[in-house]
């Protein structure tokens, strides 16, 4: 959104009367009657480009709050809720929010409606071309120091794995329980195949299913060829990134596409250093705050808004964007997508993206044959020439090269789709670079010939007599509806299976012969969302240009800088020789202590905020008057109390007041919970300590 000093200054000017007087006052010292809004607007303008001014500012500036301005600065559309997001792996929330009202008070940052009504965060523009040196990507997005190397076996998805996977699927029968989780004898018979892998199994299950690979059948997890043919056929890294987004949660087919793409998008973006977890997340965050053109996300689709609508009347969880994040980040370290390198200074994880290097060459024969019907292939061919060995072979250990076996079972299932004896020789002679073994070929010719003895049809049937069969055969009206012929007059039909026969009949020009069961209706099987390589997040526009490097004075000479701690000490030294009572002072050292006070002309009376924010335990008239400020002006609490399990120490609660109940003894605060939204029910003596976030 546009950020310029006419917007900042006319939602400066559109503040209550009550906090932009209380603003002008702070910085400006007491309000001359007559007066203009603008006028005191321009003034509080001319009042922060001053040199001496913004050199004090930018001394009070500390880590925290150069991170909350980087973020500002960097992610588009930035909400108070998305900010809290961003940080929730750093800062408790009640500091969140406290340090965002502080940076709001000293006129570091402002709010502004966005085009869908959302309140987001900016940058005073006066300020801004001063603060640019001191905000890049690296305050977000640290770079690790490697102080130990990681020496471990590294395992990352590959083409053969996937195939054994999907071997294991066809060849064995395997169940969940209802939480979604493989049951128990089907796991170990999978980890007897994949040693070790048993969370990577778990999470390629619930991707196949998410993605709707994989389905419930009456005795076990069934495949569906169609659409897992389609899966094969994207290019590596995308089935990859596909199956990693699935693995986390079930997605609209725009969302999956969103996910996914953010994934890739984050793998491009991992510098060669790499990065710890939260820096992963906060780049996650980042990407996702962006469409592919480098604009805001776009709106969701109308579907998405009505579920964003129903979870929001059902007090939806503001954290589950983060959620999915922390846990594709989980599924995708599994499938090694990304790698640990090592550990950084302070213990941390630091992670390399994977190398997901084309190792497909369609051209060689990695298939082994062995006269004891074991079949090993090794690494080279994609998934979607080698999926058609699953059909037939029977996966026995998973490995750099893989065990397979094929069976009188494994041979039936093959047979069941409609291949024979020949179409498997000649498969298997395709990626072989040795004819298939006599003894083998004998063994699958029995097994076809036993297979073929006795087949059960299901399905419109059609017979006619002798003289009826050229009629039949030459009508093409007819043929493109015949499945199979099984004799001489009788044809099975390919009929959806609750088809009415009269309009076939019909328009076949033959008598109706009845009702019978029918093969089942082919589905249609969608594409799966298209994917685009990954594109790498450009860290070097991200900051530091542009920036005034040096703040000059009137007469062309620059302001050497200054320490925070120093001001403070000047100032408060400077307000002990001023004439004022106890509460003034401590009023003005609050302010001071608060960074809000950046020049001695603000050390006066006018300074001190004429309205309470805080108060203590034994204040219980104060701490009603600041809930009732607060419910008034929809402002947040900050309220500190005993632990509730009866443990020493205290708990600090954020939230907004929804209603105040008095009693004779005491008085009872509903509260709405942040970020939770749950309604609580406080009592206000046991409130050790009350504070308004005004924002």
């Amino acid at each position: 959104m546009e950020n310029t000093i006419d917007i900042w200054a006319e939602e400066v000017a559109s503040l209550p009367d009550k906090e932009f007087f209380n603003i002008m006052r702070l910085y400006l010292g007491k309000i001359k009657t007559p007066y203009n809004k603008q006028r005191l607007v321009s003034q509080l303008a001319s009042f922060l480009k001053t040199p001496e001014n913004i050199k004090n500012i930018l001394s009070f500036l500390d880590d925290f709050d150069c991170e909350i301005l980087c973020a500002v600065r960097f992610i588009q559309n930035l909400t108070q809720e998305n900010l809290v997001q961003f940080f929730s792996d750093s800062y408790k929330l009640p500091l969140i929010y406290a340090r965002l009202a502080n940076l709001q008070e000293r006129l570091l940052i402002y709010t502004v409606k966005n085009q869908d009504e959302k309140t987001i965060f900016l940058i005073n523009p006066i300020l801004l071309p001063y603060l640019e040196k001191k905000l890049s990507i690296e305050k977000l997005l640290p770079e690790p120091v490697l102080v130990q190397k990681n020496f471990d076996d590294i395992f990352i998805l590959s083409q053969n794995f996937l195939l054994s996977f999907v071997s294991a699927l066809k060849n064995y029968n395997f169940s969940l329980k209802s939480d979604g989780l493989l049951k128990k004898n089907s796991l170990n018979a999978l980890e007897a195949i994949f040693p070790g892998k048993a969370e990577c199994l778990q999470l390629l299950v619930n991707a196949f299913i998410n993605l709707s690979l994989l389905r419930e059948g009456k005795k076990s997890l069934e495949i569906d060829d169609e659409k897992l043919a389609l899966f094969a056929g994207l290019d590596e890294i995308f089935q990859y990134a596909l199956l990693c987004a699935a693995s986390c949660s079930r997605f609209s087919r725009d969302g999956l596409k969103k996910e996914a793409q953010l994934l890739l998008d984050c793998l491009a973006s991992v510098p060669e250093s790499g990065f710890t977890r939260k820096s992963l997340l906060r780049l996650s965050f980042m990407l996702g705050a962006k469409t592919e053109d480098g604009s805001a996300v776009a709106k969701n689709s109308r579907f998405s808004q009505i579920l964003a609508a129903a979870r929001s009347k059902e007090n939806y969880d503001a954290f589950q964007n983060v959620n999915i994040l922390d846990r594709m980040i989980d599924s995708a370290a599994c499938f090694g997508l990304i790698q640990k390198s090592g550990s950084d200074e302070k213990g941390e994880a630091v992670y390399l993206a994977g190398k997901i290097e084309n190792n497909s060459h369609p051209e060689i024969k990695p298939v082994n044959i062995e006269s004891t019907f074991a079949v090993s292939l090794m690494p080279g061919l994609p998934l979607s020439q080698s999926l058609v060995l699953a059909d037939f072979l029977k996966i026995r250990q998973s490995g750099l090269v893989c065990q397979f076996e094929l069976t009188k079972e494994s041979a039936a299932n093959a047979f069941d789709k409609g291949m024979n004896a020949q179409t498997i020789f000649e498969i298997l002679e395709k990626f072989s670079l040795y004819e298939v073994p006599q003894n083998l070929k004998i063994n699958v010719l029995e097994w076809y010939n036993s297979f073929s003895s006795i087949i059960l049809y299901k399905g419109f049937v059609l017979k006619v007599i002798s003289e009826n069969i050229p009629f039949v055969e030459n009508n093409p009206k007819i043929q493109k509806y015949v499945q199979e012929k099984l004799a001489d007059g009788i044809y099975l039909l390919n009929l959806p299976l609750d088809a009415d026969p009269q309009p076939f009949l019909a328009e076949c020009g033959l008598t109706s012969v009845g009702s019978v069961k029918t093969p089942a209706q082919k589905h249609e099987v969608l594409a799966f969302p298209l994917l685009r390589s990954g594109r790498k997040f450009d860290f070097k526009k991200t900051g530091g240009a542009g920036g005034q490097s040096e703040i000059n004075q009137g007469d062309g000479t620059s302001l050497s800088s200054v320490s925070a701690s120093s001001l403070i000490e000047s100032f408060i030294k400077r307000l002990a020789s001023l004439e004022l009572d106890k509460n003034q002072k401590e009023g003005l050292k609050n302010r001071i202590m608060n960074k809000l006070i950046i020049t001695e002309s603000q050390l006066s009376s006018e300074a001190v905020r004429t309205e309470i924010l805080e108060a203590e335990g034994m204040d219980f008239s104060g701490k009603l008057h600041l809930i009732d400020a607060a419910q008034k002006d929809g402002d947040l609490l900050e309220i500190q109390m005993p632990n509730a399990d009866g443990t020493k120490g205290y708990q600090t609660i954020i939230g907004k007041p929804e209603a105040l109940v008095r009693s004779p003894t005491d008085a009872l605060l509903g509260l709405i919970l942040e970020p939770e939204k749950e309604l609580i029910q406080l009592y206000v003596s046991r409130m050790t300590h009350v504070r308004r976030l005004h924002f």
